[in-house]
């Protein structure tokens, strides 16, 4: 089948834009004009509203910090004392996880055991005597068992 070129002239902007639309989904601008002309014939109509723009490209999503402090500032107490007190809980399970298996071992190394014993035995203390309302005890845990404190929790290497 013998295809007809077809040319036309166009404002340089549109078809900038144009073929930077096309980019965006992965194609040619010649191919849209393809897809464009055929869907017109088979629906029998140029279908273009005239009246009306392209709804405006939604704005990103601003960061977290760009949102107004007064809204976050009385729940950020609430939110790392919520986080402490998972730190604690986190740091005894994992603790009581390496005791369990460091005593499955053939050969226990117990100077090495009883040091995560005493770290376990610590942090279930300061579990304890938690004070959610601290904000002293509250940056106290979140320094010793937070991120900050251990960089390679996520799983990176240091």
């Amino acid at each position: 089948m013998e295809s007809p070129i077809i040319r036309f002239r166009i404002d340089r902007a549109i078809a900038k834009e144009a073929y930077r639309m096309a980019a965006e989904l992965g194609m040619e601008l010649p191919d849209v004009m393809r897809m464009m002309l055929t869907k017109a014939v088979r629906l029998r109509s140029f279908s273009i509203d005239q009246d009306q723009d392209a709804p405006s490209r939604p704005a990103a999503i601003p960061p977290v910090e760009d949102y107004e402090a007064r809204y976050w500032d009385p729940l950020n107490a609430s939110l790392d004392a919520e986080l402490a007190l998972a730190l604690l809980h986190r740091t005894i399970a994992d603790l009581t996880t390496s005791l369990d298996e460091g005593l499955a071992l053939a050969a226990p190394d117990v100077r090495r055991l009883e040091g995560i014993r005493g770290e376990r035995d610590a942090a279930r203390k300061l579990l304890a005597d938690f004070d959610p309302m601290s904000a002293t005890e509250v940056a106290q845990i979140l320094a010793r068992y937070g991120p900050a404190a251990h960089p390679t929790v996520s799983g990176a290497a240091a």
